[in-house]
């Protein structure tokens, strides 16, 4: 999810849709906004969802995190008052996203106790039960990394981590809480580790996507300064595939299509540091530095020297993001999620409000 988080054969008539507008006047509307808010930028991240009320739906503030089968660690301003009274009275849903600190192998251990599984789920509900929360965002990824390649743990998620999502999500339903569950992307059914790490068949899309009210597919990070090469952040083509792969999987209704707001700048592969949409305009205009579209990519890049280093930057901004959910309800999803409210090019939201008009 954080920042801090194959190849497709087209054919000419493919590549010629590829770089063909993505939105249109028919295109079906987007229907559902649902926007993440980082507790350390909290502020700008609160303004931003407030200012574009009538756009959001559901606002998920980055709160909580559980670790071991039952301890909840609460981040900064956890549960604040004001930031849930004034969603709430914008209409907005307050849905807090839950983290979970345990690696793979803590992980696989906790799924496969019983007593330990329910008590992860007690964990979950006392969080839900406040009164100022809709549901809960169960984002599990430190359960994914798995550097090793050591596949037991991960067969081992991945054939329990449903039935424990579905045991969450009735215990939420009883409460009348809903259950959202964001996962990382994947392009196949095979398993295979995506960024040479993360294990990405824990993620039972089907599954998951009966089992919650909501899924969340992170479409981005397909380049990252922490791993491979450099390149776009969510390119185009990988996000079809993503969306492709979703579209086979689980029920559309229910299904959103995460999108970045944010870029990376590298000074060489495997170096560099990230950046919000807004910050990386800022510093093509610091340092002179012309952004070019990539129609391909579908995403703006620049390149800058500074310190005798060459740069590149590449940042999903507001066509970027705009495109993607264009595509994604064309293909029937029920919304996007965006990562993360406050970082976004302010000139995504009159994009937004286009396409939910449809």
């Amino acid at each position: 999810m954080r920042a801090r988080r194959i190849a497709v054969i087209l054919t000419c008539v493919a590549c010629v849709i590829c770089l063909a507008p993505v939105a249109s006047a028919q295109a079906p509307a987007v229907r559902g906004v649902t926007v993440w808010l980082p507790y350390w930028s909290m502020s700008a991240a609160l303004g931003s969802t407030l200012g574009n009320a009538d756009v959001i739906g559901t606002a998920s503030p980055d709160w909580y995190t559980i670790a071991g089968s039952s301890t909840v660690q609460a981040n900064s301003g956890a549960g604040d008052a004001s930031v849930i009274s004034q969603l709430r009275v914008r209409g907005i849903q307050v849905v807090p996203l839950v983290n979970e600190s345990d690696g793979m192998a803590a992980f696989a251990r906790t799924l496969a106790s019983p007593a330990r599984r329910a008590a992860m789920v007690r964990a979950l509900i006392s969080i839900a039960s406040h009164p100022g929360y809709a549901g809960l965002d169960l984002d599990f990824e430190q359960m994914a990394i798995d550097q090793r390649h050591d596949r037991g743990p991960a067969n081992q998620i991945a054939a329990t981590y449903p039935a424990f999502v579905a045991q969450v999500c009735a215990a939420l339903h009883a409460i009348h809480r809903s259950c959202e569950v964001t996962a990382m992307p994947r392009t196949t059914s095979a398993p295979v580790y995506w960024r040479g790490e993360l294990a990405t068949w824990v993620y039972d899309y089907g599954a998951l996507g009966r089992a919650a009210d909501r899924l969340q597919v992170m479409a981005y990070d397909d380049h990252a300064t922490n791993f491979g090469p450099i390149g776009p952040v969510a390119p185009l083509p990988w996000v079809r595939q993503v969306i492709a792969y979703t579209r086979s999987q689980t029920p559309l209704g229910r299904a959103e299509l995460g999108l970045g707001a944010y870029g990376y700048d590298w000074s060489s592969p495997g170096a560099g540091t990230s950046l919000t949409a807004r910050q990386a305009a800022q510093l093509a205009a610091q340092v002179g530095a012309r952004v070019r579209w990539s129609p391909l990519q579908g995403e703006d890049y620049f390149t800058y020297t500074q310190g005798g280093s060459r740069h590149t930057v590449w940042f999903e901004n507001a066509t970027a993001d705009s495109d993607r959910a264009a595509v994604a309800a064309a293909d029937g999803f029920a919304g996007v999620a965006i990562w993360a409210a406050g970082d976004e090019d302010p000139r995504l939201w009159p994009l937004l409000r286009g396409l939910r008009r449809g």
